[in-house]
């Protein structure tokens, strides 16, 4: 009787451990699986992603902000892939050597409408078409600006006037005219060639007050 008791005991011990070495591979096997199916939808869902924003197209970012005038080098923008459907039109595919002519943003795709014509530097290259650029000396009033801004411009309606100008003391020359350079004595600003005239005749009779607009 002890004899079948000492023999049951090993083939016990060895179904114990078949049992729990099946345990084990049921369990790797499940998590297996799971790590299996994860790894497939993550994997379905990129390409679908891919799939839904369309093809990618290499474009050129501004690293950080980059202001009017700057004059972009090749640490400015790296390439990057983002998908061709988001993308704006007008991509500066070479914008190195560009001049900024409108704040690029950190980030920013550069587009054409964002940089100076050709590759001028300075104030030339702020200059939009049919625009003539004229220095106007800073006076108390003159508000701090910067490159880009957009200023109105006023004289004396007398100086000024015209079959259109001359309404009230002081009459608006330029609206909208851009600051294309400034020092400690002048602001320098581009208008409209059709403003010109009058601009440059307020220039040279009397005082012309630069305003900052919006």
């Amino acid at each position: 009787m002890r004899h079948s008791r000492a023999a049951a005991s090993p083939l016990r011990s060895i179904r114990h451990q078949l049992h729990r070495a099946r345990s084990r591979w049921i369990v790797t096997a499940v998590v297996s699986a799971i790590a299996l199916s994860w790894t497939f939808s993550t994997v379905t869902n990129a390409r679908s992603e891919r799939t839904a924003w369309g093809k990618a197209r290499s474009v050129p970012v501004a690293l950080n902000e980059l202001s009017p005038g700057r004059v972009i080098s090749a640490a400015d923008i790296e390439f990057v892939d983002r998908p061709i459907a988001v993308l704006p039109q007008s991509i500066a595919e070479s914008p190195i050597g560009r001049t900024v002519s409108r704040t690029i943003v950190n980030d920013e795709v550069i587009v054409e409408e964002r940089l100076a014509g050709g590759a001028r530097t300075g104030p030339a290259a702020l200059l939009e078409e049919n625009t003539i650029a004229f220095a106007i000396a800073v006076e108390n009033a003159t508000p701090p600006v910067e490159l880009g801004d957009h200023v109105a411009l006023f004289a004396p309606s007398e100086v000024v006037a015209t079959a259109t100008r001359g309404t009230g003391p002081a009459t608006q020359v330029a609206e909208n005219a851009v600051v294309v350079a400034v020092t400690e004595q002048t602001v320098t600003v581009a208008v409209d060639k059709d403003d010109a005239p009058v601009l440059a005749r307020a220039l040279l009779t009397s005082t012309v007050v630069v305003a900052l607009v919006s």
